[in-house]
């Protein structure tokens, strides 16, 4: 009985060291990848597809300027482009239908001075929207109080006048005819009497120079 006994727990044995010995070496199970947290995206802003309104001639505007809103300017890029305030908000504002030199090309940064002197010090203009651009900013019209107290400067049409911008004759197919010759009057007299950058006689047009001269800054 004690030999059978003895018998049983030796075989019994035997197998354990066996078991151990297949356990050892079966291959290891690859750690499973840890799923990824899932992390809340924000949606992206709504992309407003560039558009233009149809503007109305200088004649009804001369009435409804006062009812146009009423905006604080923030800060002058450069002679066409602005930052102003708008109902609590920042607007990029760029001036419609006119094209003033770029910064670092020839009359810029007088041109820059010259919608300094009109809007800057965080004057109140009235804004005369026309739509989106390509790059996302308000195409505007601004109205300036005169010095006189009882008129009103149209910004745009002034900058031409005052020899700081060309007339985008590409992109102004949005305004009536009698904005459009007044543009083109303007500034054929500006051209005409060597005002402002017209004073060199053969001024490279602020979108030629974009495209032959200007590189984007290193990053």
């Amino acid at each position: 009985m004690d030999f059978a006994v003895s018998l049983i727990f030796s075989v019994l044995v035997v197998l354990l060291i066996v078991a151990l010995v297949f356990v050892d070496r079966r291959p290891a199970r690859r750690p499973r990848p840890a799923t990824p947290a899932k992390h809340s995206t924000v949606p992206a802003a709504p992309y407003v597809a560039p558009y233009k309104i149809k503007a109305r001639s200088s004649a009804e505007m001369k009435s409804l300027i006062e009812t146009l809103p009423a905006v604080r300017v923030l800060d002058i890029c450069d002679g066409d482009t602005l930052y102003v305030a708008k109902g609590g908000s920042k607007l990029k504002v760029r001036l419609d239908s006119i094209d003033c030199p770029e910064d670092g090309q020839q009359w810029g940064d007088i041109a820059t001075f010259g919608l300094i002197k009109l809007v800057g010090g965080k004057r109140t203009v009235h804004l005369e929207e026309h739509g989106i651009d390509d790059f996302g900013r308000t195409l505007a019209t601004l109205y300036v109080r005169h010095a006189n107290g009882r008129d009103w400067l149209n910004v745009n049409e002034r900058m031409v006048a005052l020899g700081h911008a060309w007339v985008m004759r590409a992109y102004y197919d949005h305004l009536p005819a009698d904005r459009q010759e007044q543009l083109n009057k303007l500034e054929g007299w500006a051209q005409s009497r060597a005002v402002g950058l017209w004073a060199n006689p053969n001024p490279m047009p602020p979108w030629q120079w974009r495209k032959e001269v200007w590189r984007p800054p290193a990053p």
